[in-house]
């Protein structure tokens, strides 16, 4: 197993009464991309600031690049890009004078990469932040990250507002610098479909707790989506399939499972005649664990901030 790039132990974050994050444990490794999925106010955002030493925790502790998230040494901090979500730069700073700042702040920084990727969505160098729209807003400050090539990239929502072909670009650029650089990314996003092209593996928070972090390539193998008729019984699956969730819709029921290696051929002779199995993407298995769960959540609920 490669070597962690970022690691928490039993960290949480409160807000008066409201536990915005508990008992996250986690390890990521070097190389990874990661699709950090949670509802509103699931805590995806305190996640990424408690890594960046933003916010103190209130338990437990964290780890980037094996340095304290609430003490960075200079050298690592500048190996980190962070894009929060509603940090921005004052409104009349040109676009030109960001790229000189974080020039300055960032040893490996890429210029020509940052100026292309401006000449790409037609944004001139004069260009005031302040009067940009909010997709050239998220594209200018994402590609100051980029071009920092840092070798630690947390982002939150970094492609919202952006048109489709932006937020290819923008994905395919991070995607190629990962690998190319060998860099770690966790991505806070809800446009499940755009990350899933791109990420190794998935992270997701609900109500503040980690609730799966798996590979993609394993929840592609083992997540499966069955459909059976509203009056079926639900079927008893053995200790090899973990029941995620279930809804009835119109005539037709609808479950979602998580089987085990090698136990695709139990779940197929557990269920009734007539019953359809076929592969579930991510944007399945997170509204399953997140919308269609069955531990008797309210998901309707009215959600807290971030």
């Amino acid at each position: 197993m490669s070597e962690a790039a970022i690691r928490t132990e039993g960290l949480g974050r409160d807000y008066g009464r409201h536990h915005a994050l508990e008992s996250v444990n986690l390890a990521i490794e070097r190389g990874r991309v990661v699709a950090l999925l949670g509802p509103h106010g699931a805590g995806t955002t305190t996640f990424l600031r408690l890594l960046v030493g933003l916010l103190e925790p209130t338990n437990g502790r964290s780890w980037v690049l094996e340095s304290p998230s609430r003490a960075l040494p200079e050298q690592i901090a500048a190996k980190i890009g962070y894009m929060g979500d509603a940090d921005e730069p004052p409104p009349w700073s040109t676009i030109k004078q960001l790229m000189c700042l974080q020039a300055e702040s960032s040893a490996e920084f890429d210029r020509a990469f940052f100026e292309r990727s401006m000449t790409a969505r037609e944004l001139a160098p004069a260009s005031r932040y302040g009067s940009l729209s909010k997709g050239q807003k998220k594209w200018v400050r994402a590609a100051l990250v980029l071009a920092g090539r840092p070798e630690i990239m947390l982002m939150d929502e970094p492609a919202e507002g952006l048109d489709p072909s932006a937020r290819q670009s923008l994905y395919d650029e991070l995607r190629d610098h990962v690998t190319e650089g060998e860099a770690t990314a966790v991505v806070a996003t809800h446009v499940i479909g755009d990350i899933e092209r791109i990420a190794d593996d998935a992270a997701v928070i609900d109500h503040g707790r980690v609730i799966a972090h798996a590979a993609l390539e394993d929840l592609r193998e083992q997540v499966r989506e069955v459909q059976l008729p509203a009056d079926e019984q639900m079927p008893e699956f053995g200790d090899s399939i973990e029941l995620l969730g279930s809804r009835v819709a119109s005539d037709t029921r609808l479950v979602w499972v998580r089987c085990a290696i090698g136990s695709l051929s139990e779940l197929e002779q557990s269920l009734p005649a007539g019953s359809t199995v076929r592969s579930a993407n991510l944007e399945t298995f997170y509204l399953a664990l997140t919308q269609h769960n069955s531990n008797g959540r309210d998901n309707d609920a009215k959600e807290k901030p971030k």
